[in-house]
């Protein structure tokens, strides 16, 4: 099944109803959002999951260095940048990157081919907002950004409803959800959540 990424964590039962139905990462949004967290709340979630569970903090236009810091005291494996961060902020990250991309918006310049990211997620552009629609984009917008050789995670808008035409549209390497499994935001359902999981494992 392909890898998937539940997003906009903000409670510990969340997370394992998560992890329980097969997710392998959990994001933790730390930029100005109805899904925002602290670093006390993440710490007390990552510290009662399992380890081999990736954890993924989200930021916008943060320092360097207090992402590091929020990593080491989250216990993170990954930073998930949503803002105008450049190829040179994100290298100091020492490829613990993934770098998300607004579609049809932002332009694969090569020049994060030397980045050290980890990988690249697609998400929704709309105006004003930096993640988290929960609007779906044109999948074929996704081909753009093969140029860059790199692991591509397709978000924006996916729900149990539309995440197998996405899938064969846009072949992620693999899935990030958040609205799409929500009671309200940061509120995840554990019915949406094992409807979706389904979903992707009948494809």
């Amino acid at each position: 099944m392909i890898p998937v990424k539940i997003c906009g964590i903000t409670r510990l039962e969340d997370a394992r109803a998560a992890v329980g139905c097969g997710a392998q990462a959990l994001g933790f949004v730390f930029a100005p959002s109805p899904r925002r967290v602290s670093v006390a709340m993440v710490r007390e979630i990552t510290g009662r999951i399992s380890p081999l569970v990736t954890k993924v903090g989200v930021f916008v236009n943060e320092d360097p260095q207090i992402i590091k810091e929020v990593m080491r005291d989250c216990h993170l494996d990954l930073a998930q940048l949503h803002g105008e961060e450049t190829p040179e902020i994100c290298a100091m990250l020492e490829g613990r990157v993934i770098k998300a991309f607004k579609a049809g918006k932002d332009i694969p310049d090569l020049t994060w081919k030397q980045a050290g990211l980890r990988g690249i997620l697609i998400d929704t552009y709309l105006p004003g907002a930096s993640g988290g629609t929960g609007e779906p984009f044109d999948w074929q917008l996704v081909d753009t950004y093969r140029v860059l050789e790199l692991p591509l995670i397709l978000a924006g808008g996916l729900h149990a409803g539309n995440v197998s035409a996405a899938i064969w549209s846009a072949r992620p390497d693999g899935i990030d959800v958040s609205s799409g499994v929500e009671l309200q935001p940061g509120i995840k359902d554990p019915v949406k959540i094992g409807e979706f999981m389904e979903a992707l494992r009948e494809l």
